[in-house]
């Protein structure tokens, strides 16, 4: 019998598992002689976004409700987090409106451009575009 806990893991992992890519471990032999231990990295790079931040991402957005899904989505972020809600909302057909700050990297608006995400920016904080989605 699993936890509560490992159970949701299954589900999620199962939910996301046909849009996010399963990525290598790599062997590190450098730090596995640093630390006396076996050590292996998870090369999330290969992710659609470049980064980890698509697993969260589409757990979530999987989660809501699909008539709230429908109206779209809008989060806030300086850069990977951004790129993975508009990745996931371009999977599932849905729109997705990302604050970012007026310093968000441009390689990262790029991104979120290439999966169809309106962009607002504003600010040279990311708590100020934070702000703005939440009363958006």
């Amino acid at each position: 019998m699993m936890t509560p806990l490992a159970e949701a893991i299954v589900q999620a992992d199962v939910a996301i598992r046909p849009i996010v890519r399963e990525t290598p471990l790599d062997y590190s032999v450098a730090f596995s002689q640093a630390t006396g231990a076996q050590v292996y990295l998870k090369l999330e790079n290969l992710q659609h976004t470049g980064s980890f931040k698509l697993r969260g991402a589409m757990t979530k957005l999987l989660t809501l409700d699909p008539d709230v899904r429908a109206r779209g989505v809008v989060a806030a972020s300086s850069g990977n987090h951004g790129a993975a809600v508009a990745y996931g909302c371009h999977a599932l057909g849905t729109r997705s409106l990302i604050f970012v700050p007026e310093t968000a990297s441009p390689t990262k608006l790029v991104a979120m451009r290439r999966y169809g995400a309106e962009i607002r920016q504003l600010g040279d904080d990311s708590l100020i575009s934070e702000l703005a989605a939440r009363v958006r």
